[in-house]
């Protein structure tokens, strides 16, 4: 009796990793959309909701969305996610307008019709070429032309399909101009990640449900439609300086050394990001990108002319900390929260460069009265640009305040072009 109790414990261990083997090997079920935001989204879901109550349908909860590709299945998952943040990262904003109603017949689908910029059109199609080589897309995902739209209801039976395409006749058409806020990629029902092209930042699950994340990108949405938001700002790819590839890696192994100049990083410092509106999620986001950006361009043997506040607030590491793990021969200035062991620490330094001169500070206040040449100054970041802008002819002096110069420091004979 014994021997029979193991035997069916043993073939029921068995058959439970056959169906876990199985689960592992199988592919999984992917969906890319987007979702609406602000206006649009509170009246298509009111719509929807409408719809579901007046006619008794059995949906799901209203979730306003347009689905660019899927459900479709790959095993390649991580081939899926680099393609769908490659394409996000290679596009900025991309317009759409909602343009009133319409039906698909021959499936009994009411929707929102979707009329899309030539650029989310572009966008569509060149996802749809990419994944095409490697995951099984729906038949109409791999045609060029593509009906954009938001489901209102569907599967329905052919007499609710005709009077919901009656009732929808007689409303007041939706009419108004939109964007892409977010592009979500969903494995199952479950999101894995979601590219945010205001931040211009690949998500996690855990980051596209942040609120505190979301309210950066709903003050960004705002700002959009304020006229205050230029895409152009976040540089052409992302904010992050992309790596060198192996003629750029030779060329800066052989070519002489350069210098640079930036101000005003505030590692660890929390409280910058809302100060000074800088797009970034999170602290290490914004000292992981600081870093990586200065290291990418800046190497071993060049000068680098920092104008202070490296680093700053509860917590944070020193500056000699952070010292060590920049490239280049950083010539210092004092600013207002920086010391060190390490380093010779200027409060104000007056350099020569290529037969022109210019007075280094870290505040713009400190430049001395009768001084008549160039000054570049940090301090002020991006606050009073009014008063401080990058370029200042008149008065001959540059903010070089790290939000002024795409978060990255400046090659000094490409300074010198400018002025």
């Amino acid at each position: 009796m014994a021997r029979v109790r193991i035997r069916k414990k043993h073939i029921h261990h068995r058959k439970r990793h056959v169906r876990k083997k199985h689960s592992e090997n199988s592919e999984s079920s992917y969906l890319i959309e987007f979702r609406f935001h602000g206006k649009a989204k509170h009246e298509i879901k009111k719509l929807i909701l409408d719809v579901k109550k007046r006619f008794r349908l059995r949906t799901n909860r209203a979730v306003p969305h347009i689905s660019l590709a899927g459900p479709f299945c790959t095993n390649d998952e991580e081939r899926l996610i680099r393609d769908f943040r490659q394409l996000c990262v290679n596009n900025l904003l991309m317009k759409f307008k909602v343009n009133g109603f319409n039906i698909f017949e021959h499936s009994n689908v009411v929707f929102v019709d979707i009329k899309p910029s030539n650029e989310l059109d572009g966008f569509r199609w060149d996802l749809s070429k990419t994944l095409g080589k490697y995951c099984k897309l729906r038949p109409f995902d791999y045609e060029k032309y593509f009906s954009f739209h938001a489901t209102v209801a569907m599967k329905l039976e052919d007499d609710k399909f005709n009077k919901i395409k009656d009732y929808i006749k007689n409303k007041p058409k939706l009419n108004f101009d939109h964007v892409v806020v977010r592009l979500t990629l969903l494995k199952g029902q479950i999101i894995l990640k979601e590219y945010d092209f205001f931040l211009r930042r690949l998500l996690d699950r855990k980051s596209a449900k942040s609120k505190d994340i979301y309210s950066k990108t709903s003050d960004l949405l705002k700002a959009y439609f304020e006229g205050k938001f230029n895409p152009e700002d976040f540089t052409g790819s992302t904010l992050r300086v992309p790596r060198k590839n192996i003629i750029s890696k030779i060329k800066d192994i052989l070519g002489k050394p350069k210098t640079y100049i930036t101000s005003d990083l505030h590692l660890d410092h929390k409280n910058i990001i809302k100060y000074c509106d800088r797009p970034f999620i999170s602290t290490k986001d914004m000292n992981d990108t600081l870093v990586n950006n200065w290291n990418r361009i800046v190497r071993k043997k060049d000068i680098v002319y920092y104008l202070g506040d490296l680093a700053y607030g509860k917590g944070s590491k020193s500056t000699d900390d952070w010292l060590s793990k920049l490239n280049g021969k950083i010539i210092f200035i004092m600013g207002n929260h920086d010391k060190s062991d390490k380093i010779k620490i200027h409060d104000s330094y007056t350099l020569d460069y290529k037969g022109n001169k210019f007075f280094l500070t870290h505040r713009p206040e400190d430049v001395p009265k009768d001084w008549k040449g160039w000054a570049i100054c940090g301090h002020h970041h991006n606050n009073k640009l009014e008063e401080y802008p990058f370029i200042n002819k008149k008065n001959k002096r540059v903010n070089i305040s790290t939000e002024l110069t795409k978060f990255r420091p400046v090659d000094m004979d490409e300074l010198i072009k400018k002025i």
